[in-house]
């Protein structure tokens, strides 16, 4: 009777053994995938991407790209740098963080299913975009496989062993 009721029990383990196994090497590929990403030259900004800018009076506030302009004759904008060095903000439903280093000012506008980053400058109080990086559910896909396929081999490795 304790074999028979240790068998599912030992079945259980092995099974959850590589299902933790499987979870780590998600979180790896999608780690590993998330660093690899390229970054594109230059580009067309996105009308709706949110930029942190600085609003009357001296105040931080989040516009898309594509109301600068209309800000801007409203007499709402007072400049396109960020008041702050680096932080973090909601816009809508995207959390929106940004760091400025080196000259570049580095904008990323993020949600649960995408993340899009990125790196520009300001000339004659316009931004000029640099690089950007756009990274999509699709990578969490890409991961999924990724993990799949390694604990497979894994598997058939210890199976031949």
């Amino acid at each position: 009777m304790t074999q028979a009721a240790a068998q599912p029990a030992n079945r259980f383990a092995r099974i959850f053994k590589w299902l933790m196994l499987f979870c780590v090497l998600v979180w790896v590929w999608g780690f590993a995938l998330v660093m690899a990403w390229p970054w594109h030259k230059g580009g067309d900004w996105l009308p709706e991407f949110p930029l942190v800018v600085t609003c009357a009076p001296d105040k931080l506030c989040i516009l898309p790209y594509g109301e600068l302009a209309k800000a801007r004759a409203e007499g709402r904008l007072q400049a396109v740098q960020p008041p702050l060095e680096s932080g973090e903000a909601a816009y809508q439903q995207i959390n929106v963080t940004w760091d400025n280093s080196k000259g570049l000012i580095e904008t990323t506008a993020s949600a649960w299913n995408f993340q899009i980053t990125v790196r520009y400058r300001i000339e004659n109080d316009q931004p000029v975009m640099v690089q950007y990086r756009e990274i999509s559910i699709k990578l969490f896909f890409y991961a999924l496989a990724g993990a799949l396929f390694s604990t497979i081999g894994l598997f058939l490795r210890q199976l031949r062993n």
